[in-house]
């Protein structure tokens, strides 16, 4: 597909360190910087069954942009649906305000999502990042957003909160869909039906850079709180991650056994994913070291009281 000033392209392997670099230089956050790390541009999309990648490159065929397309499940309210999920969503600082993000958007729908039969498809977006928000705004006409929450524990903390039999229900999940699909690699099912994907074999994260206020208040954290942060991420330093899967207030007890495990095996954060104020969240939050506020953008109607399961590896 042509544009003025740019065409969109499928992925092709000749492009993979160009695009490597590409990522590199795309920088998320104001006061904690933070870029990723891949070992291959299609790490996170080669743990899907179903992929395609696109690549939107200036008239000097330079990568100005990119977005990933694969099919996955989403459960809602007990049924599963066969839904595309797009991903890694980049344009070059430079290039924006184009329409490069809106015309790969478009191109994946019309070689991929479409194609393919995905009728129903969604995004995780970090709630402050507008610049999603304003591609979403003109690429369809109406979109359906469902809240969660991203938390941070440190492999080195352990759990001192624990849920009664009747600490409540959850709204929403995650779960590993068709595990069997999957290099066992990637993932490890514990006991009690909890589980993690070893995320760092995604994509990691580097801290480029911290706000000098930022960097003062970890400075007094590490101090004041040293159980809590102690372990708090440095300038330069590089962030591994295992992302929680399976939990529910009934096992999530167990999560000490992961935290331990990880730490062993030299993963600094287990990621876990929950609602604001459900059970999960209020046994975790103070173990916690930060949290992000995440949510589901959907093409299709999804209500904020349904009951959401989504597979580990879309997060």
């Amino acid at each position: 597909m042509s544009t003025a000033g740019y065409d969109i392209v499928p992925y092709s392997e000749d492009r993979a360190d160009q695009l490597l670099q590409f990522e590199r230089g795309i920088v998320q956050g104001k006061r904690l910087q933070l870029e990723i790390i891949k070992d291959h541009f299609l790490d996170r999309a080669r743990v899907f069954k179903h992929s395609h990648a696109l690549v939107a490159l200036s008239d000097g065929q330079e990568a100005i942009g990119s977005l990933i397309g694969a099919e996955t499940i989403l459960e809602i309210n007990g049924d599963q649906i066969h839904a595309g999920f797009a991903f890694d969503a980049k344009v070059t600082t430079g290039s924006r305000k184009r329409g490069i993000g809106r015309q790969l958007a478009k191109e994946l729908y019309r070689t991929f999502f479409e194609p393919t039969g995905l009728k129903q498809n969604f995004m995780t977006v970090k709630k402050e990042n507008t610049a999603v928000w304003m591609l979403l705004s003109k690429l369809l006409s109406k979109v359906w957003v469902y809240d969660f929450v991203y938390l941070t524990i440190p492999a080195s903390s352990r759990l001192q909160n624990t849920i009664s039999e009747n600490g409540g229900t959850v709204d929403f999940g995650v779960k590993l869909f068709e595990p069997d699909e999957l290099s066992r690699d990637y993932y490890r099912e514990c006991a009690g039906g909890l589980g993690y994907l070893n995320s760092h074999k995604l994509y990691r994260l580097r801290i480029k850079k911290i706000s000098p206020v930022l960097k003062l208040s970890i400075t007094l954290l590490r101090k004041l709180r040293p159980r809590k942060y102690g372990s708090a991420p440095h300038e330069g330093e590089i962030l591994s991650f295992a992302t929680l899967y399976g939990h529910t207030p009934a096992n999530i007890g167990g999560i000490n056994t992961i935290l331990e495990e990880i730490e062993n095996n030299g993963i600094g954060q287990l990621l876990v994913c929950c609602r604001k104020g459900d059970a999960i969240y209020r046994a975790l939050k103070k173990t916690a070291v930060n949290n992000y506020n995440y949510c589901i953008v959907t093409d299709f109607p999804i209500g904020a009281n349904d009951h959401v399961y989504i597979d580990v590896r879309c997060l």
